[in-house]
């Protein structure tokens, strides 16, 4: 298992077994604080006999060492996981919320004889487990994961969860807490576990709320948000090894650039990839920023053959992953890496402050709702218009979700688009038993934002921080970055700048149709608005055009070569029928890149 964590932590590793023989501890380290072999793991509490193994970091670890020692603690190390161990000591589970960070982390408590686990609010950090008959195995990835005897050792495809597929094949990711593999499951965000003689509990510990609102201005919100995320910027500084800036030129990571350049003058290092195809390319806008902030900036073109990195992605993920943006990801942290150790980046900006364009045509059914609250809707209700295949249905369900209920749009417009391409795909008895998975894993989000957020706007915010924020793009940079050995602290992600922004009124985020407002107001302070309003790219390849063209042949071998196991489930020959019928002019994008990785991943070893 830890061999095959060894690109998490190349500096030391190490592991602790329990004297009966019951609990063993593996670490793997990147040393970034303390870089004395003593800081290592498992570290012991020797006042207690406690363990821990910890991946992350805590950025708030100096302020809560200075508050431990002046209640007599005494540290024989200077970074952060001793004074998680002390912490946990004196506090219990009721450290978590003191914690500033990012954190995946599995406690064994000598004296209660028990296991706790945790994650961060946000889910930066992995924990993957096999809760058997014999025992729970845990670790941050799902390859070191089945490297443990007690964990299902069959084939790839074998074992699958078909659940767990469908919703893939809908999403592009595997949503927490299921993986693709039956039995295996994801620590959900925001979660923490005991493991014991009876069994394993699991509970949430944090939660972000959007209906109490502060009674701010435009000029006083910018203030507060611009205090808080100079404070989350300073104290991602910590560290006792090169740190620069992982740099797009989008708004995100150029605001955090600017407080890094404010922060560290004439010493912050930027890395930034090009690409050859000019409608992809935002190295220019990245050049312009650092011109303009004054940053060290390094950077290389993309090769466009990077087919050759796919069943390398496929492998490191340990599931099926379709965002292509963890291709250049990939690129950009090896790159980095030659240079740093650790990175700051600008991921969480859409997510906190409602970016994506979809977020703009929430603002009829808003203001629908400020004038006449209406009722949440039933699910049972939901669910009738979601499989229902009418003419007439399929236009009540466009009409409320682009009018009514924009918060309902995944269930009630993407998954009925998709799902005819899906039938197609599916074995006769996979498509009767799937046919409502999709809106058994959606009603519970849609519930619980209902219960969070108090307009569509923050419901949507709700249940896209609480899905595929944590299971498609942090897990994209986390295992993207830790296969260069890269740690990427994310400055916009910190949980005390989410709460602020939570308690801001939803008209300072979205206005006149523009998406982000604060957090570009917030930019204009210190960079150019022809950087900040422009269209908003993302970390795109060309690949439509590539799966139509060069690259067809390639889908078409690894959807033959595909592990037979999947048969199963899916019928390969239609899936070879959708690759032709994209190759000849219908797009079919989204649905054939989450074959083709679904294939690779099948027979990735």
């Amino acid at each position: 298992m830890l061999a095959l964590l060894g690109h998490r932590g190349p500096d030391q590793t190490d592991s602790w077994l329990e004297h009966s023989g019951a609990v063993a501890l593996g670490h793997t380290r990147l040393s970034i604080l303390d870089l004395d072999p003593r800081a290592g793991q498992p570290m012991h509490d020797p006042h207690t006999g406690n363990v821990i193994v910890f991946n992350g970091e805590i950025y708030n670890f100096r302020a809560l060492k200075a508050e431990l020692e002046a209640q007599g603690e005494v540290f024989r190390t200077t970074g952060d996981t001793e004074v998680l161990l002390a912490l946990y000591r004196r506090h219990g589970r009721d450290c978590l919320p003191m914690l500033r960070g990012m954190f995946a982390f599995a406690l064994w408590d000598a004296g209660r004889r028990e296991l706790f686990l945790a994650r961060d609010r946000l889910g930066k950090k992995p924990l993957v487990y096999f809760d058997g008959p014999h025992g729970l195995v845990f670790a941050s990835e799902i390859r070191a994961l089945r490297a443990h005897p007690l964990c299902p050792a069959q084939g790839s495809a074998e074992g699958l969860d078909p659940v767990a597929l469908d919703l893939y094949l809908s999403l592009g990711y595997v949503p927490a807490p299921r993986t693709i593999l039956s039995g295996v499951a994801k620590l959900p965000p925001a979660h923490c576990a005991v493991y014991d003689a009876s069994g394993l509990r699991l509970w949430r510990w944090w939660d972000v709320d959007y209906r109490e609102k502060i009674d701010v201005g435009e000029a006083e919100a910018l203030d507060l948000a611009w205090d808080c995320l100079r404070e989350s910027v300073r104290l991602r500084l910590e560290s006792d090894v090169p740190l620069g800036l992982l740099l797009s030129g989008g708004v995100d990571s150029s605001l955090v650039a600017a407080v890094l350049a404010d922060l560290c003058p004439g010493q912050a290092s930027a890395f930034c990839i090009g690409f050859d195809e000019k409608k992809y390319n935002e190295l220019p806008h990245a050049q312009a920023v650092a011109q303009h902030l004054g940053l060290n900036l390094t950077f290389e073109i993309m090769p466009p053959a990077t087919l050759e990195a796919l069943p390398e992605i496929a492998l490191r993920y340990g599931e099926p992953y379709a965002d292509d943006s963890a291709l250049p990801s990939l690129f950009l942290s090896r790159m980095a890496r030659r240079h740093i150790t650790v990175a700051l980046g600008g991921d969480g900006g859409d997510e906190l402050a409602l970016g994506y364009p979809t977020y703009r045509h929430a603002k009829v059914a808003s203001a629908i709702h400020a004038v006449l609250p209406l009722s949440p809707p039933k699910d049972s209700s939901l669910r009738r218009l979601a499989t229902a295949r009418n003419r007439a249905a399929r236009a009540r369900r466009e009409f409320l979700a682009a009018n009514v209920w924009p918060e309902t749009k995944p269930l009630l417009k993407t998954e009925p688009r998709g799902w005819p391409l899906k039938a197609r795909l599916y074995t006769p008895e996979a498509r009767t038993r799937l046919a409502g998975a999709y809106a058994d894993w959606f009603l519970p989000w849609l519930g619980r934002s209902f219960e969070h957020a108090a307009n569509p706007l923050e419901r949507m915010l709700y249940i896209d921080n609480a899905t595929c924020l944590p299971d498609d793009l942090l897990v994209k940079m986390d295992i993207a970055s830790m296969a260069a050995s890269l740690e990427v602290r994310s400055p916009l992600l910190d949980h005390k700048l989410i709460e602020l922004f939570a308690a801001l009124p939803a008209s300072l985020k979205v206005r006149k149709g523009e998406t982000k407002h604060l957090l570009k107001k917030m930019a204009e302070r210190v960079l150019p608005k022809d950087i900040l309003y422009r269209r908003k790219q993302g970390f795109d390849l060309p690949i439509r055009e590539w799966m139509a063209g060069p690259m067809h042949g390639f889908v078409m071998d690894a959807l033959s070569s595909a592990d037979p196991a999947l048969a199963a489930h899916i019928n390969m020959d239609a899936a070879k029928d959708i690759a032709r019928e994209h190759a000849d002019g219908k797009n079919r994008k989204n649905m054939l890149w989450r074959l083709l990785m679904l294939a690779l991943w099948s027979r990735a070893k």
